[in-house]
């Protein structure tokens, strides 16, 4: 018998490998269930601490949440924090759509100039212990709905752009 491997057999072995290679593209954008947990749990201490605790904590409470998010953008451009996030391989950025990309940092620039301009005009306290009930309402759905609202993210940014799919998304390990 011959080891020649015949040009079906070799086409079927190549589109498996692209099937392998979107799967690990697709999962490589969920991340472990407690990453969700720990940033709804920060952002409701953000919201709720100087309710609790007077208007002293604020500068305190956020600095510790951006610190907590500088550390996870620096796990994840390693691979053990990479590893540990739940997130072995990442996604190219010529993968991501440039009409998704405008438009997301257009969305940013708008909700920051909003928030600049109507910050003035809006009362201190709209009633007793809204930051908590605030922080109580996002941080829930970050935990209860983040991996969802992740998951139609990636959808929306991998598509648009006319390239069909995800080929080569994957890098593979970091």
């Amino acid at each position: 018998m011959s080891d020649r491997v015949t040009p079906p057999t070799e086409a079927a072995r190549a589109l498996r490998d692209i099937e392998r290679l979107r799967a690990q593209g697709r999962a490589s954008e969920q991340e472990s269930r407690w990453v969700g947990v720990v940033f709804g749990l920060a952002l409701f201490a953000e919201l709720a601490a100087p309710d609790f605790f007077g208007d002293d904590v604020r500068s305190g409470v956020s600095l510790a949440v951006t610190a907590l998010i500088v550390a996870y953008a620096v796990m994840l451009r390693t691979p053990r924090g990479g590893a540990l996030l739940g997130r072995p391989t990442r996604v190219r950025r010529s993968e991501i759509s440039p009409r998704f990309a405008r438009s997301a940092q257009l969305t940013i620039v708008a909700v920051v100039l909003i928030g600049f301009v109507g910050a003035p005009f809006m009362p201190d306290h709209l009633f007793p212990y809204a930051g908590t009930v605030a922080g109580a309402m996002l941080g829930a759905t970050l935990i209860i709905f983040g991996r969802s609202l992740r998951r139609g993210l990636n959808s929306l940014v991998m598509r648009g752009d006319g390239k069909d799919g995800m080929n080569g998304v994957a890098h593979g390990s970091r």
